[in-house]
């Protein structure tokens, strides 16, 4: 009998998303930060250089949203993943308005680990961003309850 990790090596487990960058989801660069509030790491820079653009933080979300979900059905009951870590290398700048297709495809299953490799496109076909994320497979209950104690 094949268990939940060993059909998940054999699975094809992608998922693909687009999305429309907007100004509260980009990060400014050459300027001040809005939230959290910060200065420009360049002491010279001024308000009119600034440009919005994807940042990792929203980067790495939708690629973690769209992973989570292609796992959706191959996760056995009572179970669920969390994040153990990730990488983003930025390719191209995205600005507001642009739209960014994100695809993660399932590379690795390590039990109780899965690792995929992410790939962002603005819809130009131009390589935007690459990652790779790791996922833990754990007992629902048993990490609500560790969260709870730690609360």
């Amino acid at each position: 009998m094949t268990d939940a990790f060993e059909a998940l090596a054999d699975a094809d487990v992608h998922g693909e998303a687009t999305f429309t960058l907007d100004d509260d989801h980009a990060i400014p660069v050459f300027g001040s930060q809005r939230d959290p509030p910060g200065e420009p790491a360049a002491t010279d820079a001024t308000p009119e250089e600034s440009a919005q653009v994807l940042g990792t933080a929203h980067l790495l979300a939708r690629f973690e949203v769209v992973a989570r979900e292609s796992l959706r059905g191959f996760l056995p009951d009572g179970s669920g993943v969390v994040e153990r870590g990730a990488s983003v290398s930025h390719l191209a700048p995205v600005g507001v308005g642009g739209d960014v297709e994100v695809a993660t495809t399932l590379v690795a299953v390590d039990r109780p680990d899965l690792s995929f490799a992410c790939r962002a496109e603005s819809t130009d076909g131009t390589a935007v961003a690459t990652g790779d994320l790791t996922f833990r497979v754990v007992d629902r209950e048993q990490f609500r309850n560790s969260v709870a104690r730690r609360g």
